[in-house]
């Protein structure tokens, strides 16, 4: 895998963050499992040197916070300067996205269902079902918040990035954001989840023919205009006439049923965190072998598979540590069979290696895409 990680980096795929000397590098290495963090480099150069020829990384990330002194340690003495804003979409939340296998490798043992440990000792490997319709699902929610955050919130430099794996983050690296601390960044958590919502004071009711509604104005902004849109589109938006003016209006449950679909879910801790560490654009993800990218164009994205993901193509012959017929990958299956010996495409091979189910055994065409 070392050979196969670096002949990556070689190509130099990474997408260099601004002002890399103020960011705070840190990486899982593949030759020990350690973690590294605090790490500094003045420029890309020096990062690729020592990714190539000291340590090779599994996950490679950047902090969103810009620090003096990005090496110091404890965190207190890196001199903060201010830190982007992060937001974390996994599709694993959804309804039928959240499953997972849990295997027991050396006793060949495939669960459904999480057991305490495995009969030889030691903890399953848990191999997630996501599909990769749950990632698209994911995306609709990242292209949501994207869009809350430049038309409601007035935020512009506003980016989308798959993670490599199961979920995407929206990054904003607007001046506007870097001084903002913790509490002021729940504040915008709680805006776009909708979460600690004062329902009374935004959607104030008005009683008509005996039947408390929310009433909407003409012209609305914010949250209140993506209800009342949503309400349009949905063909429930009443026409009702409030002191001789023409308003619109719904009910209290119609406002319930709405709210979930113009809200977003998100991890509030990533968003709150001035310390957050985030993916290098570029990067390998090896719990998949996929990799990290901005998503420009997300109709196109949407007609991907996670083999588009890859930046790998050829053949790789693995060797099978456990009998699995019918192994998801993003909801694509194979079959392994223990100790018998099978062909697959470089992006499953991976995949499957990755996770500890299998070990190459030979490799019969490797190549990293342009």
């Amino acid at each position: 895998m070392r050979n196969i990680i670096r002949n990556y980096y070689r190509k130099r795929p990474l997408q260099p963050p601004l002002e890399i000397h103020k960011r705070e590098i840190a990486l899982e290495s593949l030759e020990d499992g350690a973690y590294l963090r605090h790490l500094s480099f003045a420029y890309m150069d020096r990062l690729y040197d020592y990714i190539l020829n000291n340590k090779t990384p599994l996950h490679l990330y950047y902090s969103s916070a810009l620090y003096e002194n990005p090496s110091a340690q404890p965190m207190e003495a890196k001199g903060w300067i201010g830190s982007e804003l992060i937001f974390d979409i996994d599709a694993d939340k959804y309804q039928g996205c959240s499953e997972s296998y849990y295997i027991c490798v050396k006793d060949n043992q495939v669960f459904n269902a999480k057991p305490d440990s495995c009969e030889s000792g030691g903890k399953p490997l848990e191999i997630p079902l996501v599909s990769w319709n749950c990632i698209k699902r994911a995306l609709q929610d990242a292209v949501k918040l994207r869009d809350i955050l430049m038309t409601d919130l007035g935020f512009k430099d506003v980016k989308i990035f798959f993670s490599g794996n199961r979920g995407f983050h929206v990054r904003i690296s607007d001046e506007a954001v870097l001084a903002l601390n913790s509490e002021e960044r729940r504040l915008i958590a709680d805006y776009v989840s909708c979460e600690n919502l004062d329902q009374e004071r935004v959607f104030p009711t008005q009683k008509f023919k005996r039947e408390e509604r929310v009433v909407f104005s003409n012209v609305e902004y914010g949250l209140r205009r993506r209800v009342k849109d949503e309400a349009g589109k949905a063909g429930i938006l009443r026409k009702d006439r409030l002191r001789n003016e023409e308003v619109f209006t719904i009910s209290v449950d119609e406002l319930l049923q709405i709210l979930p679909s113009v809200c977003v879910t998100i991890d509030k801790v990533v968003t709150m965190d001035l310390s957050r560490l985030s993916r290098f654009v570029g990067s390998l993800n090896c719990k998949s072998g996929l990799k990290v990218v901005e998503v420009t164009d997300v109709s196109k994205f949407m007609d991907y598979t996670y083999k588009d993901l890859s930046p790998f193509k050829g053949k790789i012959s693995i060797t099978p540590l456990v009998d699995f017929p019918g192994l998801p990958i993003y909801g694509n299956r194979i079959d392994l069979r223990r100790g018998v010996k099978v062909e697959l495409d470089a992006e499953d091979a991976l995949y499957v290696v990755l996770k500890g189910l299998a070990n190459i055994y030979s490799i019969k065409s490797l190549e990293v895409k342009a």
